[in-house]
């Protein structure tokens, strides 16, 4: 019985490692119900891009920015906004003790004074006029004084709602600093106990809605003949390395920087997610197409997530029917931030390969 048993396992291990060597031969495809995990897109036949990297700042659009100064003097009785903090317009962010505002106070209570006293002459005269004991000169002079007398106290109202006081005759002298706008705080020059003047300098607050953005970027001299407003760039910061955002340049200066030898261009991204902020560095893509290259100059290409990189080879998966996926291996031409232009693998125009997931289905193919 052990005589037969030995020659029968080493028949089974020599067939097994047979078996082996013949799927190492093979290329590796699965079947697989993937719709839910991988993203595809096409191999594109097209002009090899040249790609122009430029170093920038994140900043607040300057067009949708709101520097908050104080309007009156006085000193700062508490702060109720912290920078980097979302306030709504017409929000308090300070409240100011001002003997500015005492003053606007006293001037409304004393032209409201002045109207009652001109009502009152004037209702006097009017009587007396009637009664043939005032001349009609005396009742128009009364009546002109009520109406000064009416304007006097409209300006002083005005003025007092202008720096935030009440007509109410409460007399409080407190200004209370307000949000022009709805947005973030991205920058704050006041605390509780400090003095202000009327002449500040500085803002009080800088509020930006950040729903847009800007980077600030520098090009070199040699570079200046390829920038275009208008070009679409790519841009990457160290905070989300993974993602890209795509913006547009929106401004490209006319005087170059005599110290740096840089020309600065304003590049504006959308950034409703709120996740670019101000003063982040950025790198910046810029992609050039090599229009000189004609079509005979024309590559595969295919998208750069789509690329897998092991042990010193490139490999791409196709989806070659419903479920099923195949490695094939590429020799990588050259690399953009957007693309990577390949040969070889038995890729044609318009073969489908996967994109997000690329890496793990790779793994799973190979294992």
């Amino acid at each position: 019985m052990k005589k037969t048993l030995i020659p029968l396992l080493i028949g089974l291990g020599l067939a097994a490692c047979g078996h082996k060597n013949e799927e190492t031969n093979k290329v590796p495809t699965s079947n697989a119900d993937s719709s839910s995990s991988y993203l595809t897109d096409s191999v594109r036949l097209m002009n090899p891009e040249d790609e122009l990297t430029l170093n920038g700042t994140v900043t607040f659009d300057q067009d949708n920015v709101v520097r908050v100064f104080p309007l009156v003097s006085g000193n700062v009785e508490k702060t109720t906004a912290s920078l980097g903090a979302y306030v709504q317009k017409g929000q308090d962010l300070a409240l100011i003790r001002s003997g500015d505002i005492s003053t606007y106070t006293n001037d409304y209570q004393s032209d409201k004074s002045d109207l009652e006293v001109a009502q009152q002459q004037l209702k006097n005269v009017s009587a007396q006029y009637k009664s043939g004991f005032a001349s009609e000169t005396d009742f128009l002079t009364a009546k002109n004084n009520v109406k000064k007398a009416q304007d006097e106290l409209s300006k002083s109202a005005n003025i007092l709602r202008i720096y935030g006081g009440s007509t109410a005759g409460t007399g409080q002298p407190f200004f209370s600093v307000k949000a022009p706008i709805s947005g973030y705080i991205v920058e704050k020059n006041v605390n509780a106990g400090q003095d202000l003047r009327a002449d500040n300098q500085n803002p009080l607050y800088t509020i930006s809605s950040l729903q847009q953005i800007w980077v600030m970027a520098n090009v070199y001299e040699q570079d200046i003949p390829e920038i275009k407003q208008g070009q679409p760039v790519d841009l990457q910061v160290l905070a989300y390395p993974d993602k890209t955002f795509r913006g547009v340049i929106g401004n490209v200066s006319s005087v170059l920087d005599e110290q740096a030898r840089v020309l600065k261009v304003r590049i504006v991204l959308d950034n409703k997610d709120g996740l670019l902020k101000p003063d982040m560095f950025a790198t910046i893509h810029v992609h050039l197409p090599n229009t000189s290259a004609g079509k005979a100059g024309e590559s595969l290409a295919v998208p750069q997530k789509a690329v897998v990189f092991d042990r010193d080879h490139y490999y791409v998966i196709v989806q070659t029917g419903k479920d099923k996926y195949e490695v094939r291996e590429v020799n990588v031409m050259k690399n953009t931030t957007r693309f990577a232009f390949v040969k070889g693998g038995n890729l044609k125009p318009g073969d489908t390969i996967v994109t997000e997931g690329s890496l793990l289905l790779y793994n799973d193919l190979t294992d």
